[in-house]
């Protein structure tokens, strides 16, 4: 214990540490029920997002959109992702560095680093994988509660366009739907804040379909 205690302080390895720390903090809170879990997921989902829509649908949305699909962070929630990813960096950190890198170099630790990502990735789509279903089904499920082609909403991602976006949606009956959507291919990208109608939901793409809506369309 004394010997994991070490390595789990020791430079390169702290920033991990405390970040799961941080998760596990994020986890108990969400357990006792003082931390909204889905409000804390979309945020981190679409500050991700955010950053791919910023340069437009180029090559950086392109990469950014295969990571997180590669995680499978389309279908199971991100807070769950980031946790299992940070939970197998820090034991990969921990475990490589103590064998392969006694003399504590900087250097060294930053290569087992890149590994660890990308070990700690593949961990994460194989742990995840079998899970898609059933969380693709009961989020579908969950959105279809309540018939949403008709309703209005504002788009929550930085950038909506025809191949990636976000919407929120209020409903009577429950909390706003936060959903997955796209704008016919032709159309123009939206911005966060723009109002929007969602017209369809294309079963091919498991995206609802949305147009740009007039300030009046939009639920109150």
């Amino acid at each position: 214990m004394k010997e994991l205690w070490e390595q789990a302080i020791l430079f390169y390895n702290l920033p991990l540490t405390i970040l799961l720390g941080l998760v596990f903090v994020f986890w108990l809170l969400s357990v006792l029920g003082t931390v909204d879990l889905d409000g804390f997921d979309f945020d981190i989902d679409t500050d991700l997002d955010a950053d791919a829509d910023g340069v437009g649908s180029g090559a950086s949305e392109g990469v950014f959109g295969f990571m997180m699909r590669f995680v499978n962070a389309q279908d199971v929630p991100v807070m769950m992702v980031l946790s299992l990813l940070t939970l197998f960096m820090w034991v990969f950190s921990i475990g490589s560095n103590y064998l392969f890198n006694a003399n504590q170099n900087g250097w060294i630790a930053l290569g087992l680093s890149m590994i660890s990502l990308i070990v700690s990735a593949v961990m994460v789509k194989l742990v995840t994988q079998p899970l898609r279903p059933f969380l693709r089904s009961l989020k579908n499920d969950q959105e279809h509660q309540e018939p949403l082609v008709g309703l209005g909403g504002i788009v929550k991602s930085r950038v909506l366009d025809s191949n990636f976006g976000q919407v929120e949606v209020p409903r009577d009956k429950g909390a706003p739907a936060l959903l997955n959507a796209v704008l016919p291919e032709g159309r123009g990208a939206l911005v966060r804040g723009d109002k929007i109608l969602v017209i369809d939901f294309d079963k091919e793409k498991d995206k609802f379909l949305v147009h740009p809506a007039a300030p009046e369309a939009e639920n109150s």
